[in-house]
């Protein structure tokens, strides 16, 4: 609400009123045009005045003829930070003031005109916010009054309201433009002056001119012609000594900001002269001045190089200064210090082998910082570390912190351990970095929380959930499994005895976690079994499922599911440590936990089902047998007789559940069981329609009266149920349909409430219950259209010419217009509106329906509304709910969408027609329709859509011909539509690789084959693949893995589309070139003509065996990925038989060193095994396969023995930490008492033993106060960091070794030159005077307890 002086200053200069009457506001109103033609701006500033008087015409350039009169003392007021008086233009005002003193003359350059045209603008703008403000101040005093006497000034008042808010906007986006235009002109200006002077400038400025006003140093140096004399005049103003802390900051913030905007600046500074500066700026007394040194020193970093300089400024010893700053101090300055020398360290790492430049002391420093739990920055150190543990193992694990960060992955934060595991899991891959991990302690140490249990009192769940997560990332990735499967499955067997455990909250998370591993999904009812209600109340929901409308969907029995694989492995390590039998433990118990016995007993059930889908016949038929529990059950003189015996009632009747339901555990797997149950739920329903159909006339008005539809008009009492029965089934009988129409009200009343202008469907809110209304109304139309008697009454219905009329207010050709119209895009979102879409779609079902759209001419209106670029929702709605099986209008209005729609629409309308081609993983139909509308897709309407799929091909936007290529290769998972689609012969070259899987889906059929060959791309494909691109299809497929592991997997909507594959395809085997040559007996004769296979086989028998070079590692794995493609199918098992190549993949699989190398042997193992031939020779090296009681491969081998797959030698782990060398062996300094220096140096070095600490504490201080010199000592101080850099001290204690020295004396190092041998080389200090003469031998280090 605006103020009276505001409200007076919205009106004209002579009214002195506090608001108008609307007359007058009426009058103002329509003068609002009037000219300006001598304003007068008055800049207000405290007592002082400014008078700027142009003399010009509206419209005129005033910059270039305007005069200025400047009163005294209102310097302050002429700038950005100038208050705005009442009635002041500031925008106009702030130009003028911004104009050159001396321009006296005019000119016509463009910039000018466009000056001019602003200011225009901006009276302009002026006046109308003005008007604004006025109108907004009447509607608050009219709002006092009675509505029936404000009415007409309300209107009003209203009315100029919006006027001006349409004027302001056309004029803000006007003024915008200009801008914009301006700006582009002057940095054009700047570039082209710019490239004419380079390096000094001719004619330097004179010191004397100072800033202009409103302006800061930073903007003037910015805006500079010449960034080198910048930063000559930056650097040369830094030389000056003495000067306040604030000026050194202000130069150092600009510096920044000319090397950020100038990049090329960090390759040509002279380094001799700018090291000084920074060096200068680092060494300061002022923490804020070390601050802004350390950000100049982090941007004038180019490359390792500038780096290598950077570090022989001495910047380690003054990062160690800084980093052990206090950290509870309530100083801001310190904080600042701090962080600041954080990132400095941290940009080591974004320069490429800049992380081997981090010295052991800096890395000391963060790992005190790391280990302090309430240092603010100890988050950031614990990032850093972690990222040098992945670039640069050896120094993190010389520096300690290999134990940090494990005791991260077990007490949390829960935040920082994704990122701490990955590098763990990292380091396990290869042998070269799998040294610095201790085997068998720095991942097991997660599960101690779990086994620890029993011992504590009491156990934080947020730690088990935290320690959970981290346990599920581990057994998400090849490395986790076969590290953790060490020592004969010993941590495996540890987390499943710890089911034993009798704790509540050990017991829930790790059968949480257990949920997790395996990736079961717990069905809908779940939450309902666990509260303890009886299993016979889910039929309703199975039977719900069920009537849902679904149509049958084509899968590629083909597509090989890698993710089903891993869990088939990881579900017989579990088997082999005992799961099940810790299972039945909790089951068995009399006084267990009822929600833990019923979450275990669910377990159990998936388990079961799950061993049954994957593992091999032996194995689970081990599993099915459950021997101890059917022992105790069968034992009648055991006291846990009862439990067990309801035990397996339970799992029985849970079993019986899932099935009904249809529950596959949340995986990938879409195969349809042959005895799923919803062919007999299927029947049911057809029973109870033919039960309806044949109701006599008292039950079917006991229904009607049932339904309350004849006694209110509150929708909310209708009884649904009984309405939807009716509808769907009574209704159907043309008797109960003509006694519905004649002899009740029933039909009149529900047709009147679907009426749009009787605002009672039309009104009701979008919420998910009132979607029953929707589902109501398209099963009535549905039912009309099915009886001539109802087709008639429809035709004939108020409701079809209001939905026509409700079209024609958006019509732009109508002629009919409504300020609110009833399908505007509020009303569709907010409101059941959308719902009258659904109902025109059940009428495009019919031919009735489609003549009574014609009649009203809704079809001629949806051509006109497919033309507005503003409403691109009312196409969204059109599309979703049309019929498309018959030729006619909605395949036009389709077909122009495609082409001519906006790009959302064309978006929108492509993926549409994956919903009508044949082969494609079709989504169900919408839930809200009929169920006797679910037909099958004709092939005529599949070939059409594949006709408008090949002309998307070509449009414009690339996402839209990539969604085009990837629905045409799923329907390619058809024969008959991968045959259309090659017979369409669609020209791919424009697309580049967006195109190239829908041209791999070609060479499966012998035409897509000839039709390929006569473009000459099998050759070109083929040498390409050969050549490298199986190195990129490894890529792909680990990332397919990661992605299919990773938590949250389908929310991951921000990642780029190229960066991981398509969402469906995750865990899936990826289209690979040899895979889909040998499916034709043309690609099987071509491949071996040219004998790829044979080089692959023999470059993986070469190379088995390699552990170090990664490029030969990862052109292995692309080699058995080719080979195990080939040997997937039955035309390439000839490939495999004679080339004995299997042996060598078995041989990888169970003796490689590289892990990830063993986990794409054990999967090509898998493809192998889907031919009879490959599962036969896989059977003779001892490993076995899932096979179907249908005779169906699918690709899910185990080895007989598992320890020969999961056999993994343990390791030697290797550690910097506690290496003697390095550290201090003589206690030999010139000029400095040998005693002394000694007595010194050990009591620094107790203070990393916490029983000898205080002692040796009181030794320094006493050491201070007798011998103050030896603090000063810069060689002294040289051995302090010396013993801080081999030693592990807690932050507290190197802030007191490093305070404990003179500010001089550091001082005194870092500007002396140094010399330094390595990461732990000897360090000494240049002196000028003589040497003294030679010392007696050193004494030995004795021996110290040092923890």
């Amino acid at each position: 609400m605006l103020n009276i002086s505001e409200q007076r200053s919205s009106m004209s200069d002579d009214n002195n009123n506090n608001i108008r009457v609307p007359g007058q506001l009426n009058t103002h109103l329509q003068s609002r045009s009037s000219a300006i033609d001598s304003p007068v701006l008055s800049i207000q500033h405290g007592g002082s005045n400014a008078m700027l008087t142009p003399n010009v015409n509206r419209g005129a350039n005033i910059r270039s003829s305007s005069t200025i009169r400047p009163v005294p003392g209102n310097a302050a007021s002429i700038g950005p930070n100038a208050v705005e008086g009442p009635a002041s233009f500031s925008s106009t005002a702030r130009t003028l003031i911004s104009a050159p003193l001396s321009s006296t003359f005019t000119t016509n350059s463009p910039m000018d005109v466009r000056n001019g045209q602003l200011e225009s603008l901006e009276k302009k703008l002026a006046i109308e916010r003005k008007i604004q403000a006025g109108a907004e101040n009447l509607l608050l005093v009219l709002d006092s009054k009675k509505p029936k006497d404000a009415k007409k000034a309300r209107a009003e008042a209203e009315r100029a309201l919006n006027e001006a808010n349409v004027k302001i906007d056309q004029l803000t986006s006007q003024v915008d433009i200009i801008h914009s235009r301006n700006l582009k002109q002057q940095s054009e200006s700047r570039t082209r002056m710019a490239s004419k002077f380079r390096g000094e400038p001719l004619l330097p400025v004179p010191p004397g001119i100072a800033t202009p006003i409103g302006t800061s140093i930073s903007e003037e140096i910015l805006s500079s012609e010449s960034p080198t004399w910048s930063l000559s005049e930056i650097l040369q103003s830094l030389e000056e000594r003495g000067q306040r802390p604030e000026i050194y900051v202000e130069k150092a913030n600009t510096l920044v900001h000319l090397l950020k905007r100038h990049q090329s600046l960090k390759y040509d500074l002279e380094w001799s002269a700018f090291g000084k500066r920074v060096q200068f700026m680092l060494t300061h007394e002022s923490r804020e001045v070390v601050s802004a040194g350390y950000r100049v020193a982090r941007c004038s970093i180019a490359d390792i190089r500038s780096l290598q300089t950077i570090k022989e400024l001495n910047t380690d010893i003054i990062v160690i200064n800084s980093l052990a700053k206090d950290h509870t101090s309530s100083d801001a300055r310190s904080s600042v210090e701090r962080e600041q020398a954080l990132k400095f360290v941290r940009a080591f790492l974004e320069i490429p082998g800049g992380a081997k430049e981090i010295s052991r002391g800096v890395a000391r420093a963060l790992v005190s910082c790391a280990e302090q739990s309430d240092d603010r920055l100890r988050a950031m150190c614990i990032e850093t570390l972690a990222e040098i543990l992945i670039i640069e193992p050896a120094l993190a694990v010389a520096a300690g912190a290999v134990r940090i960060l494990a005791q991260v992955l077990a007490d949390g934060p829960a935040e920082l351990s994704d990122c701490i595991v990955v590098a763990f899991l990292y380091l396990l891959d290869m042998p070269t970095t799998r040294q610095y991990i201790r085997p068998g302690h720095d991942l097991e140490i997660v599960f101690s929380s779990f086994t620890d249990s029993y011992a504590k009192a009491a156990v934080s769940d947020d730690k088990l959930r935290s320690c959970a997560r981290v346990i599920s990332s581990v057994f998400k990735s090849w490395p986790g499994v076969l590290a953790l499967s060490m020592y004969d499955l010993r941590t495996v067997k540890s987390l499943v005895e710890s089911l034993k455990i009798p704790h509540i909250g050990v017991r829930d998370t790790v059968l949480e976690l257990l949920f997790d591993i395996f990736r079961i999904k717990p069905p809908s009812w779940s939450s309902t079994f666990l509260a303890g209600r009886r299993l016979t109340t889910y039929g309703r929901v199975a039977n719900m499922k069920i009537l849902e409308p679904t149509l049958p969907i084509i899968e590629d029995k083909e597509r090989i599911n890698l993710v089903d694989h891993f869990n088939a492995l990881l579900l017989a390590i579990f088997s082999e440590s005992g799961l099940l039998d810790s299972l039945l433990i909790i089951l068995e118990e009399e006084d267990g936990d009822p929600t833990i016995v019923r979450k275990s007993t669910l377990l159990v059930g998936e388990i079961l089902k799950l061993s049954n889908r994957l593992l091999p016949r032996d194995l689970n038929t081990r599993l099915q047998m459950l021997p101890s529990l059917f022992r105790c059950a069968s034992q009648f003189d055991n006291v846990a007789r009862k439990t067990a015996t309801s035990a397996v009632y339970q799992i029985d009747s849970l079993n019986r559940t899932l099935l009904r339901t249809g529950n596959h555990g949340g995986t990938h797997a879409t195969r349809q069981s042959l005895d799923d149950g919803s062919g007999s739920a299927r029947q049911v329903e057809q029973v109870k329609l033919k039960l309806n159909l044949q109701i006599d006339e008292p039950h079917f008005r006991s229904l009607i009266l049932d339904s309350q539809i004849l006694t209110t008009k509150n929708h909310t009492k209708w009884k649904m149920d009984a309405l939807l029965e009716l509808v769907q089934g009574s209704l159907l009988n043309p008797k109960r349909l003509d006694e519905a129409l004649k002899g009740t009200k029933f039909l009149k009343r529900l047709m009147s409430f679907f009426r749009p202008f009787k605002y009672r469907f039309s009104e009701v809110k979008n919420t998910k219950p009132n979607l029953r209304l929707v589902r109501l109304g398209c099963s009535l139309f549905h039912t009309l259209l099915q009886n001539p008697e109802g087709v008639k009454y429809l035709a004939d219905h108020k409701v079809l010419r209001q939905i026509a009329e409700c079209l024609a207010q958006l019509d732009p050709m109508s002629g009919i217009t409504s300020p609110d119209p009833l399908f505007s895009k509020a009303r569709l979102q907010e409101t059941l509106c959308s719902g009258y879409f659904m109902f025109l779609g059940v009428l495009s079902t019919d031919s009735n329906g489609i003549a009574m759209m014609e009649r009203w001419k809704m079809f001629n209106m949806f051509y006109h509304i497919s033309e507005l670029r503003s409403r691109d929702d009312l196409m969204f709605n059109f599309i979703s709910a049309m019929d498309f099986t018959t030729d006619g209008h909605p395949r036009i209005i389709l077909s122009k969408a495609l082409t001519t729609g906006p790009r959302a629409v064309r978006l929108f309308a492509t993926n549409h027609l994956r919903s009508l081609v044949e082969g494609c993983r079709r989504p169900p139909p919408n839930p809200l329709m009929p169920p006797s509308m679910a037909t099958t897709k004709s092939a005529e309407t599949s070939q059409w859509a594949i006709r408008l799929l090949v002309t998307q091909l070509y449009d414009p936007d690339v996402e839209v011909c990539k969604t085009a290529v990837k629905i045409l290769e799923e329907s390619c998972n058809a024969k008959t539509s991968l045959e259309y689609v090659v017979q369409c012969r669609p020209a791919l070259d424009h697309l580049g690789e967006i195109g190239a899987p829908l041209l791999l889906r070609f060479l499966s059929t012998s035409v897509g084959y000839h039709y390929l060959n006569e473009l000459d791309y099998i050759n070109r494909e083929m040498d390409d693949w050969f050549h490298g691109r199986n190195d990129v299809y490894v890529d792909q497929v680990e990332a397919s893995l990661a992605r299919a592991f990773a938590d949250g997997e389908r929310s991951g909507a921000t990642q780029e589309p190229t960066s991981f594959p398509d969402a469906d395809s995750i865990g899936y085997v990826p289209p690979h070139f040899y895979r889909e040559l040998a499916k034709t007996e043309e690609g099987c004769r071509l491949l071996k003509e040219k004998g790829h296979f044979e080089e692959f086989a023999m470059f993986v028998k070469d190379n088995a065996d390699e552990y170090e070079d990664i490029e030969i590692v990862t052109k292995v794995k692309g080699c058995l990925w080719a080979i195990g493609n080939i040997g997937s199918l039955p035309s390439g098992a000839p490939f495999i038989e004679n080339s004995d190549i299997v042996e060598d993949i078995i041989s990888i699989a169970e003796a490689s060193k590289v892990l990830s190398l063993k986990g794409t042997a054990f999967f090509v193992i898998g493809m192998i095994s889907r031919t009879s031939t490959g599962l036969e020779v896989l059977d003779g090296f001892g490993w076995d396969a899932k096979v179907t009681d249908m005779g169906e491969f699918l690709g899910y081998c185990l080895p007989k023995k598992l320890d020969s797959l999961l056999s993994l030698q343990t390791w030697d782990f290797t550690s910097g930490e506690t290496n003697p060398s390095g550290r201090i062996t003589t206690y030999s300094i010139l000029g400095v008492d040998e005693a002394l220096l000694q007595k010194l140096l050990i009591a620094m070095t107790n203070l990393s033993n916490h029983i000898l600490a205080n002692e040796a504490s009181r030794e320094l201080v006493k050491l201070k106060q007798t011998h103050p010199d030896l603090f000063q000592s810069p060689e002294v101080y040289c051995q302090a960091l010396r013993i801080l850099e081999s030693y592990r001290y807690r932050l507290p204690v190197r802030r007191f070794i490093l305070e404990i020295f003179e500010r001089k004396c550091v001082d005194t190092v870092v500007k002396a030159p140094l010399k330094t041998g390595g990461l732990n080389g000897t360090v000494s200090v240049a002196s000028s005077p003589p040497p003294p003469p030679p010392l007696p031998p050193p004494l030995p280090l004795p021996q110290l307890n040092i923890s």
